[in-house]
């Protein structure tokens, strides 16, 4: 397994573009060696994160800003840019726009995906989730959704995959390429209703719009009317 970093990271949401990562776990099989950081994402953590991963507000009380992780983090690296994870499109997404706002160079990563890999492999599992293979194969994970334990995880978990099948190809690493989305800003029409159903319903300290995109006002406008009802507006 020369080359290969197993890598799982934490994060605030799901959109590579807005959100940002909390926590980095990383593993490189060939030698044991271990990365792992905190990250502070500038902003508080939605309760559903802390519930799911166990990382609070106060864990990242003075851990390293973004731009320092990952400079620690391509510094492990080093020259190794296959990444082992599941579902690693995730992570790399995150990763790479990462290192898109800091101004470092990017690598040219080569993925292995144990949640395709698992697809392929156990057709008959109900679903291929990190835990759902972990369980299968009588694995331990002992803190599930930190990201160094999923990473190393994820390693024992490939190696089980990769016993179950001899066929090299499809254990081949892929080109990852990423391409962020591009995003429209609200229009001054969506705005302005928008901040009507806010105002005619007193909602204005429960949402904040400041940065919504074009299509996510969208969905806030149509969620809005469908549980308040229509308000009276002209424009």
């Amino acid at each position: 397994m020369k080359g290969i970093i197993a890598i799982d990271v934490e994060t605030t949401g799901i959109s590579p573009e807005k959100e940002r990562i909390i926590e980095i776990g990383a593993f490189r099989p060939e030698t044991g060696e271990v990365f792992r950081t905190l990250i502070s994402p500038g902003r508080p953590l939605p309760e559903c994160i802390t519930e799911l991963t166990g990382i609070t507000d106060e864990m990242l009380v003075g851990a390293p800003e973004e731009a320092e992780a990952i400079r620690a983090w391509l510094d492990f690296m080093e020259d190794d840019t296959i990444l082992l994870g599941h579902n690693i499109s995730f992570d790399h997404s995150f990763l790479v726009q990462a290192i898109r706002r800091c101004g470092y160079e990017e690598p040219q990563f080569s993925g292995i995906d144990t949640l395709k890999l698992s697809r392929v492999l156990c057709p008959e599992l109900p679903n291929k989730k990190l835990e759902t293979m972990v369980a299968h194969f009588g694995l331990t994970n002992e803190r599930a959704h930190r990201a160094f334990e999923d990473a190393k995880v994820t390693v024992e978990l490939y190696q089980c995959l990769k016993a179950m099948n001899k066929e090299p190809d499809l254990f081949e690493p892929v080109p990852m390429f990423f391409k962020a989305k591009k995003t429209e800003p609200m229009t001054q029409k969506q705005r302005s209703f928008l901040n009507a159903i806010l105002k005619y319903h007193k909602l204005e300290d429960k949402y904040n719009t400041e940065d919504l995109s074009k299509s996510e006002a969208s969905r806030l406008i149509d969620k809005l009317l469908l549980a308040y009802g229509r308000v009276p507006y002209s424009h």
